[in-house]
């Protein structure tokens, strides 16, 4: 548990130690207890960064929060409020109490002062800053239909964007930045939403939603912070479309300017921001019966998407045309332009599943098999692979033995081995009949692997040993095959190698591994450079002497022999030292 008086114990000590500098440089220039066990602070860093906290009995910390970019579990600012938290509530108990009464001023002099000095405050607050007066009339625009909520949102928008935009790109600190701006106008648009007043709602989301989608094509957003933005803004139109209150008027407007901006190719472009429109748009499609206004708009993005990176999206078109259909109730129409589409893999798979439900076996494995045609001429093997699994899902149900042999044992070795067909394709055997087979399987494997090995003798890029084991090693783990597997890594005797077979041949073979170790760790000591290559050398030394007891002394003893013939690498010496003690 969290707590006030243990928390230094529990941060990694770089981000206590900086948090503490921030605390005692007094960085921490606005601290309050806003509610009870609730602090908001303000902390300076490269930019004034807002931090919260939550506490429990004025003790255990329950949650916190920074606005700073930093994305690991706590950062300095929020340490520099903990200790300012802390010397707060340490406070003589006159002080705290003085801080309470300070919480309810701001409250009691809302409730005290009249309507005039209410708005002689406002008049006089307006004129120092015209941004107040913005953000007041958005605030009450459902008073004044002459309030232009899309302009003076879209000049606010702008205005916030410049504030964080270099010549008109958003860096990485910058993009965290406007995210985090744009997070509290946002909260806006859910107001109006709030308030029923949907029409305003709307004017806010487009007034943002361009303008950002512009900003992110020329941001760094490796964080992720502007897509979530924008994401928010969705889901917004999305509230507004799906809002029962919302008029026919309102939601038509809606569905226009969806067309509008879903012609416009970066919405696809950067995330999945044009599809998750598009799904607003087609509900709104079925919620206004606009079909033959959904069905156009389709057909016209499929006719301009004719370039060969296009693909994904023409399919998109296609797919969401029948589930439209579908959901309309056109199921003619629907199934028809699902048998103008079998060449999309979902599509057929789902009339494939479709035929299997209806045990019609051999209509299903006659559409896979002009699928995996369809796959091979477009050169592509995942698909094909996905195939055979179907039929070997089919060749289950079917109780086929020979088939289920087939299909098993070529995906158990397809593109990299499979445990699970493996288990699959012997399963289909009893256990002398198992010996016979898989004796084949491991003679037929080996001799074109030595075929293939002696036609490039003459190669330089041959390699020193056939590759049996790639080919091979699967097969004797399965079957603990443990002297075969130990034969072939043997021979390779190679420290990467060995220890990738070492949990399955430590148990059995220790004296056998250790001669292969102890030259390999004196090799790998020697070749070693930097911090991390010693670390990890001393991690691997320390591994086979927990796992092979016996050999403890041997590689201590090549540790030691590191450290003689390498006196002058610091590094590798403190490396070294901790599998000596």
């Amino acid at each position: 548990m969290l707590t006030l008086q243990n928390f230094e114990s529990d941060i990694y000590s770089t981000i206590l130690q900086r948090g503490k500098q921030y605390y005692s440089q007094k960085t921490v220039v606005w601290l309050e207890e806003t509610e009870e066990n609730i602090w908001q602070a303000e902390v300076e860093g490269s930019e004034t960064y807002e931090v919260e906290l939550m506490l429990v009995d004025k003790e255990e910390i329950s949650d916190y929060s920074c606005d700073c970019p930093y994305d690991g579990e706590m950062c300095k600012h929020v340490v520099a409020v903990l200790y300012a938290v802390r010397a707060e509530l340490k406070k003589p108990r006159s002080k705290q109490q003085d801080r309470k009464v300070g919480r309810n001023v701001f409250e009691n002099l809302l409730q005290s002062i009249s309507l005039k000095e209410y708005q002689d405050f406002i008049r006089h607050y307006v004129a120092k800053d015209k941004d107040f007066k913005t953000e007041f009339e958005l605030f009450f625009a459902d008073k004044d239909e002459r309030i232009d909520v899309e302009k003076k949102y879209g000049d606010l928008i702008q205005k916030i964007i410049r504030k964080h935009s270099d010549h008109g790109y958003v860096d990485y600190r910058a993009s965290y930045s406007l995210s985090r701006d744009m997070d509290k106008l946002l909260a806006s648009g859910n107001d109006f939403v709030k308030k029923y007043n949907y029409q305003d709602a709307f004017s806010f989301a487009k007034a943002v939603l361009k303008p950002m989608m512009e900003t992110i094509t020329q941001a760094d957003d490796s964080s992720g912070n502007l897509g979530e933005t924008l994401n928010n803004i969705i889901e917004l139109i999305e509230d507004i479309a799906n809002a029962e209150e919302a008029t026919l008027e309102l939601k038509l407007e809606v569905f226009e300017f969806l067309q509008q901006e879903l012609s416009d190719k970066q919405y696809f472009d950067y995330g999945d921001m044009g599809y998750e429109l598009f799904s607003v748009y087609e509900n709104l499609a079925i919620q206004l019966r606009l079909s033959e206004e959904f069905l156009d708009f389709a057909d016209a993005q499929i006719r301009k998407l004719t370039g060969p990176y296009d693909t994904y999206r023409r399919e998109f078109y296609q797919k969401r045309k029948i589930e439209f259909l579908a959901a309309i109730g056109n199921t003619d129409e629907a199934e028809e332009l699902v048998q103008q589409s079998l060449d999309i893999v979902e599509v057929r798979q789902a009339v494939v599943e479709k035929a299997i439900a209806k045990k019609d076996y051999e209509s299903a494995k006659k559409l896979i098999a002009e699928g995996i045609k369809v796959a091979e001429n477009k050169n592509h093997p995942g698909t094909v692979t996905a195939w055979q699994k179907e039929l070997l899902k089919i060749a289950a149900l079917e109780k086929d033995t020979e088939t289920i042999r087939h299909h098993a044992r070529h995906l158990a070795f397809d593109t990299w081995f499979s445990a699970e067909f493996y288990k699959q394709w012997k399963a289909t055997y009893s256990q002398a009949e198992w010996k016979e087979v898989i004796e084949k399987y491991i003679a037929e494997t080996s001799e074109k692997i030595m075929k293939t090995w002696d036609s490039e003798k003459n190669k330089y890029w041959k390699p020193a040993h056939p590759p049996l084991l790639e080919k091979l090693s699967p097969i004797y783990i399965q079957e603990h095959y443990w002297d075969r597997l130990l034969a072939l890594v043997q021979k390779e005797k190679s420290l990467a190698t060995t220890l990738s077979y070492h949990k399955y041949l430590a148990p059995h073979y220790p004296a056998e591994l250790l001669k292969i170790y102890l030259p390999a760790f004196e090799k790998a000591g020697q070749e070693a450079n930097g911090r991390g290559a010693y670390a990890d050398l001393a991690s691997k030394m320390k591994q086979v002497m927990k796992d092979i007891p016996e050999g403890k002394a041997k590689i201590q003893e090549i540790a030691r022999s590191l450290k003689a013939q390498f006196p002058r690498r610091p590094a590798m010496q403190e490396e070294l030292n901790k599998i000596l003690k």
